[in-house]
């Protein structure tokens, strides 16, 4: 049986009151490093990192995340390692238990995590698998917490996230978020992409809590009415790239432009996860509009979220 507190596999195995302090966490240790403070909070501890995804903010981010406090990281090579091919996960858990205090996985499968977690005694964290994004999640509340006031607006509803394009990994994430934090949260996307059942059903409950909705739109238009910021993801997932034609010609009314903005309620702003295919989900021109574009916010944010999860689940056992 997986402790799934000890662990951070998805974002809706953590309570509410853990993921608000992990946002806090993450806000502070950014004050720091912007006062040119250094915390070695996690002095002497050490992270494996196994990536089989490509990655560019994920792996820079957890590497200077752990010097930042005081650790140090490891970067595994997928094709080396061989992880259920040349050697069961298995006995890779065991052994990276001996030697590292946590264990940092982007990959395809949910289930991959899920067995280093089993089969391991140390932390695991998931930075990324096809059926969600936990990390990413942290990194833009903390966005919507500094830059937008917080999860509510100034008459105290609650703000509105319109997530535009594929119910993917992150969608599922950002669904578990608002359901602990109190946001609506609105999917737009073609007829056949929705998010998965059960996905949905565990978010009702948390949002029924805070008096929020979930709601799907097969038209954009009708999506970003009311919403508070806009979302954006790339239509095709890495692992997809044979069903690319397919999915633009569905998704391609379901881009964020100026003409959809204009739609959306005059202070409303735009996130992306990055990276971004300019001109595909997203145009240049929102890109480059910085005062309206958050990506870059919760980019810089990455790296303090994935301080602040691997504080959480690291810091308990840290000499």
């Amino acid at each position: 049986m997986i402790d799934r507190n000890k662990h951070f596999l998805r974002l809706m195995d953590w309570s509410e009151e853990k993921i608000l302090e992990t946002i806090e966490i993450a806000s502070r240790l950014k004050a720091e490093v912007h006062a040119g403070k250094v915390s070695d909070r996690l002095h002497g501890q050490n992270i494996a990192m196994f990536f089989e995804k490509p990655s560019l903010r994920t792996i820079t981010t957890f590497q200077v995340g752990m010097n930042q406090l005081g650790g140090h990281a490891v970067l595994l090579a997928p094709d080396s390692i061989g992880l259920g091919k040349r050697e069961s996960v298995k006995d890779v858990a065991r052994c990276l238990s001996r030697w590292v205090n946590a264990i940092v996985v982007r990959c395809f499968k949910q289930d991959l995590v899920e067995q280093l977690a089993e089969y391991g005694s140390v932390p695991v964290v998931n930075a990324l698998t096809d059926d969600y994004h936990p990390c990413q999640a942290i990194a833009f509340a903390q966005m919507i917490k500094e830059n937008l006031g917080g999860f509510k607006n100034a008459d105290g509803k609650p703000k509105t996230v319109a997530f535009i394009g594929d119910g993917n990994n992150v969608a599922n994430s950002f669904l578990a978020l608002a359901s602990k934090v109190g946001m609506n949260f609105t999917l737009a996307c073609p007829k056949g992409f929705e998010q998965p059942a059960k996905v949905v059903e565990e978010a009702q409950e948390g949002l029924k809590k805070h008096g929020c909705q979930y709601r799907v739109f097969h038209d954009p238009k009708e999506a970003v009415k009311d919403a508070d910021i806009l979302y954006s993801d790339v239509w095709v997932s890495m692992g997809q790239e044979g069903e690319k034609a397919t999915k633009q010609s569905h998704f391609l009314p379901f881009q964020i432009n100026d003409e959809l903005l204009k739609l959306a309620p005059a202070h409303c702003k735009v996130s992306h996860c990055l990276p971004a295919h300019r001109g595909e989900e997203i145009t240049d021109s929102v890109m480059d509009n910085l005062d309206v574009n958050m990506s870059f916010e919760e980019a810089e944010n990455r790296l303090h979220a994935h301080k602040a999860v691997l504080w959480q689940v690291m810091e308990p056992f840290a000499k």
